[in-house]
């Protein structure tokens, strides 16, 4: 395939033409190591053999190099008949070496003689003759001499010579090459190919245009040159890639035997000096300064420069954009000859370029690189480079690679384990928690500094759950030993402790009583205190609100005042700080959280511990406001990235897609949540996980089963952030919608005294909607539900909003009823609720008692659909003799007896 090759094939097809005309033609094709020199010779050989020349093609190899005229037989054998090899000259004929050159100059004279004229005979019987030589600067020193005696006397005879000379190898500069090559009538200059050439070729190659970053990659990769080019497309076509950007990560992965071969037999044809700078370039892998590369190579600098010469030529060494660093043309050539390397090279050389880098004074990440790539014997300042490398690539936002650095020091000997491994998991937890904790541990058996011990442990996430974040027992060790040591280190240590001591005991019975006396203790501004104050503060806001010991607005200020003092950010995520969030979800107090857990957030791709918390504080938020979407989107992330034991986690983002599902009626989402439900989650979740599958399925039975048993449960541990208002607001709609009018009324009384008493706006909006729906009576419930609405104005939910207008607007009369009605679509269509979103309604007039209510107007409609009472019921969210009722009088006004005569009776309405 030959692109950006046109003037060179025109060259080769001229030469050929005078060749046929008895105007003999010399064409040296030259160029560094896989330019293509002999995809041309290649292509003159198939332009000559069209052309009706006969074609004899040899390659010299360096190992035949002492085998005098072994090209040359190779040349005329084929040529020559039975009787004609007779004539062949004795030195010729002969399978046995000799010495370069006869020890009779005048006898060697004579052999080139009968050589030209047998091959001239030879000529002159079969017509006209291509010879062809690939890698001219391996022929053997007597087959060079016969080939420059016939270049210089081609003459008038029909013959083609065309060689291929690799520039910068040794044999290219010896004299007798020299003289062929500045004898050929055409040289050629056989060069990489260009961005636009590489870009042909694939497109070529691959049947369709490559995409930009592809085509940019592989020039990278190859440096244009063709046999790399090609083993590369070789490679991507063989594992059934396509020339898109998405492939351009793995082409460093894609592997080239040919390229491999072809690039060490040129290498191991070169001198040691010219062998030992590639090795030593492809251990350092970068582009670098040439005094570098020589102290790694051991060279000194005249000898270096020799060398690059060398290298300059061979075509596999640039120094781009004149920058003074030296690279390999395209990173494929530095991957396969490092590829090549023993492992004792490899230790070797990657070693002397860690210190040769430490002498410079090079950045520590360079350092870093080459004592990661080896196991040799370190030296003394190892273990101190690689941990200050491993904060730079931290800061760098390359975690894994800091863990790289630090692993790599752990085996240094002298390094200090104990802050090594603390390091370790400090970097490890973000992507790694059961890393980072097993590393954590194996620290605080060499810490003997109680401060150290407790900085240690608050390194573990707080709100992940038991099994991946502090010990209980380490941290009450700990925190008991802190008494004793005096010192505002100490101080700040004791009471983060303190903190994820209590959050670690919030079972306890009586913790959240003993929280609110803690809160006291630290006087009335404790959030104006330390960082460690704020995060003791943190759990004791959530000990308070898990146990209904403290009022809302005093929880929401102080939680307010937090978070005003702790701007987010990843490390937060590690503390107790995030606690704060859900209980102002719970609280109805949003302003400022969604930018707090933002700008703690990270990558959306593979996220880190840090942005999965941050996604959960989004789910609770985004739940806590209506926006259903959001936040199932968050929390299904969540769960799906959470590693096993994540309870803490997961438990969070559960509980929000179980309110989804239940919202939704999504039963698929209630079963994925239910699957999810651990045995070490808590009884009360499951119970909850359960309950709302039972609702989602329809039946309401298991459903209150289940619902009370999570009553039960929360009720044992407090209110735990609104969830049992809830809860028991579930369970007063299912015990109407299973006709228990009696019971359904009292929970609902009682949850709206329980919203009162706690003060969250969305809470006594949503209790005083469910008692307005289990009212019968519309001039009863309209007031009430009138007074949700004015709560709910306050209200961060939009959702809870939404429901009430929509309800307002079935049960009021008049124009503000259908503006309430309107506005109720508005909110919903905002929070995706498609469920509520109901087409406005006038009046329909009936015969008899006048127009329907909109309240009655959907409930006929849902009856002559097929649904039954109970059905009717649920969706509406009233009990079943409140449906009852409605369809009572709705056949009253329409002058009908039966629910088989509605469908009859409305057409004849619509009608008149």
């Amino acid at each position: 395939m030959m692109i950006e090759r046109e003037e060179h094939l025109a060259a080769l097809g001229a030469a050929i033409a005078r060749a046929r005309e008895a105007e003999g033609q010399l064409v040296v094709i030259r160029g560094g190591l896989g330019t293509g020199r002999s995809a041309l010779l290649h292509a003159a050989g198939e332009e000559a053999a069209a052309r009706g020349l006969q074609v004899v093609r040899t390659v010299a190899t360096p190992l035949e190099r002492e085998v005098d005229y072994g090209v040359v037989r190779l040349l005329l054998d084929p040529l020559l008949e039975s009787g004609w090899r007779g004539e062949l000259p004795a030195e010729v004929r002969l399978e046995r070496r000799f010495p370069p050159a006869p020890a009779d100059g005048r006898r060697g004279h004579l052999v080139l003689h009968e050589l030209l004229g047998l091959f001239a005979k030879v000529v002159r019987e079969i017509g006209p003759v291509a010879l062809l030589v690939d890698d001219l600067q391996w022929a053997d020193p007597a087959s060079l001499r016969w080939l420059a005696y016939l270049a210089h006397r081609l003459g008038r005879m029909r013959v083609l010579l065309v060689a291929t000379l690799l520039e910068g190898d040794g044999g290219a500069d010896d004299v007798v090459v020299g003289d062929i090559v500045h004898a050929a009538a055409r040289r050629i200059s056989a060069t990489p190919l260009s961005p636009a050439g590489v870009r042909a070729y694939l497109t070529l190659r691959c049947g369709e245009p490559p995409e930009d970053e592809f085509a940019a990659a592989c020039h990278a990769r190859t440096g244009g040159l063709p046999m790399l080019l090609e083993a590369l497309v070789n490679a991507v076509l063989g594992h059934g890639l396509r020339p898109v950007a998405e492939v351009t990560a793995e082409l460093p992965a894609l592997w080239s035997s040919p390229a491999a071969a072809r690039l060490s037999r040129c290498l191991r044809a070169q001198p040691e000096a010219v062998r030992t700078v590639a090795k030593a370039m492809a251990a350092l892998g970068e582009a670098t300064e040439a005094t570098v590369i020589a102290e790694v190579a051991g060279l000194d600098l005249p000898d270096f420069d020799a060398v690059e010469r060398a290298l300059r030529r061979l075509g596999v060494l640039e120094d781009p954009a004149g920058s003074g660093l030296l690279r390999f043309c395209g990173t494929m050539t530095g991957d396969l000859i490092a590829d090549q390397l023993t492992a004792d090279e490899q230790d070797r050389l990657h070693l002397r370029a860690a210190n040769v880098y430490y002498r410079h004074g090079r950045p520590v990440e360079q350092i870093g690189r080459q004592l990661l790539a080896t196991v040799a014997e370190p030296e003394p300042w190892a273990a101190q480079v690689l941990r200050t490398a491993a904060g730079a690539a931290l800061a760098g936002a390359e975690p894994r690679t800091a863990a790289q650095y630090l692993r790599h020091a752990l085996a240094h000997p002298g390094a200090d384990r104990a802050e090594l491994l603390v390091d370790l998991a400090a970097v490890e937890r973000g992507y790694d928690l059961t890393a980072a904790h097993r590393h954590l541990h194996q620290a605080l058996g060499l810490l003997r500094d109680p401060v150290d011990r407790a900085f240690a442990l608050c390194l573990l996430p707080v709100v992940v759950g038991p099994r991946l974040g502090p010990d209980l027992r380490q941290v009450r060790r700990v925190f008991g030993e802190l008494r004793d040591v005096p010192g505002p280190d100490a101080a700040e240590a004791a009471l983060r402790m303190e903190s994820r001591l209590r959050y670690l005991e919030r079972g306890v019975p009586g913790a959240g009583a003993a929280a609110a006396g803690r809160l006291a203790d630290l006087g009335p501004a404790p959030a104006e205190g330390s960082p460690a104050q704020r995060e003791l503060v943190a759990v004791l806001l959530h000990l308070v609100a898990l146990g209904d010991a403290a009022p809302r607005d005093s929880v929401v200020d102080l939680a307010r005042r937090v978070l005003e003092r702790e701007p987010g950010s990843p490390n937060q995520m590690y503390s107790t700080l995030p606690l704060v969030v859900p209980v102002l979800a719970a609280a109805d107090a949003l302003e400022g959280v969604e930018s707090w857990v933002a700008a703690a957030g990270g990558r959306e791709e593979n996220p880190d511990l840090p942005t999965l918390v941050a996604w959960t504080g989004q789910a609770l938020a985004a739940q806590a406001s209506g926006y259903l979407g959001p936040a199932r989107d968050r929390a299904l992330a969540v769960l799906t990235a959470a590693g096993p034991g994540w309870l803490g986690l997961t438990s969070a983002v559960l509980l929000v897609l179980i309110g989804i599902a239940v919202e939704q009626r999504d039963a698929a989402l209630a079963r994925l949540v239910v699957e999810h439900c651990a045995p070490e989650h808590e009884p009360w979740l499951k119970s909850l996980a359960h309950g709302g599958l039972a609702v989602t399925e329809g039946n309401h039975t298991a459903a209150i089963e289940y619902y009370l048993d999570c009553s039960h449960q929360l009720g044992r541990i407090g209110r735990a952030y609104g969830v049992l208002l809830q809860v028991r607001a579930k369970i007063a709609l299912l015990l109407a919608a299973t006709d228990q009018p009696e019971p359904a009324e009292a929970v609902a009384r009682e949850e709206v005294d329980r919203a009162l008493a706690w003060g969250a706006p969305s809470a006594v909006g949503r209790a005083l909607r469910i008692r307005a729906t289990l009212l019968d009576r519309d001039e009863e419930a309209v007031p009430m539900l009138r007074e949700a609405a004015e709560v709910l104005a306050r209200s961060a939910d939009r959702l809870e909003l939404a429901r009430v207008l929509v309800l307002l607007g079935e049960r009021d009369t008049g124009v503000e009823a259908r503006e309430h009605a309107e506005e109720g679509r508005r909110l919903a269509t905002e929070c995706a609720a498609t469920w509520l979103i109901r087409p406005s309604m006038e009046a329909v007039e009936a015969p008899d008692g006048g127009p329907l209510t909109a309240t009655e107007h959907r409930v006929v409609e849902l009856a002559m659909a097929g649904s039954r009472n109970r059905d009717i019921a649920e969706l509406l969210a009233v009990t079943v003799r409140a449906v009852e009722k409605h369809l009572t009088s709705s056949y009253r006004k329409l002058g009908i007896s039966s629910r088989t005569q509605l469908a009859a009776a409305m057409r004849g309405h619509r009608a008149g």
